[in-house]
């Protein structure tokens, strides 16, 4: 039988891996002026107009999670916080395209992708994600529902391996 390691006799795992992919690695979208900058830890070695402007974050970003009391919270349990997928979606897509997550979740790309004019398509077979995102996009009129229909959220029958589009 294998036990779990107590956190005191290893580091405990606080961080997620994002994977991002491209259909043609020589032509992607980057928009690096869309990126939110970060304060650099040493003001004053890089001079006063670069230390205002900010630096680009590294592939290695500081978040924290969604507070159990905000807003945003929807319940679900690996839900990411509004602030990375804006960020991501921000530098990596124009207004009008197609942002798609094929594990959605909680539907946090949706959503970001929606507040920054974007379409987008997301997938998940996972019961429970379909419900926290048929709660979430509730009043969202736009959004079509395919092998998933959420006004039967409360019936209790539903079937897994549906997408959401807008």
């Amino acid at each position: 039988m294998t036990m779990a390691r107590a956190p005191d006799e290893k580091w405990p795992p606080k961080h997620d891996n994002i994977l991002w992919y491209v259909k043609d690695p020589s032509h992607y979208t980057y928009n690096i002026d869309a990126i939110e900058r970060i304060p650099y830890m040493a003001p004053n070695l890089v001079g006063a107009e670069k230390a205002a402007r900010g630096k680009l974050p590294t592939d290695t970003w500081w978040h924290t999670i969604v507070p159990t009391n905000s807003h945003e919270k929807t319940g679900y349990p690996t839900q990411k916080p509004l602030g990375i997928l804006r960020r991501i979606i921000l530098a990596s897509s124009n207004p009008g395209e197609v942002v798609m997550d094929f594990f959605a979740g909680s539907g946090t790309t949706g959503m970001a992708a929606w507040e920054l004019g974007r379409q987008f398509i997301l997938i998940d077979d996972n019961p429970q994600a379909l419900e926290v995102m048929a709660r979430r996009f509730a009043g969202i009129s736009q959004i079509e529902w395919i092998g998933y229909d959420p006004s039967r959220l409360s019936a209790g029958s539903r079937e897994g391996g549906s997408h959401a589009a807008a």
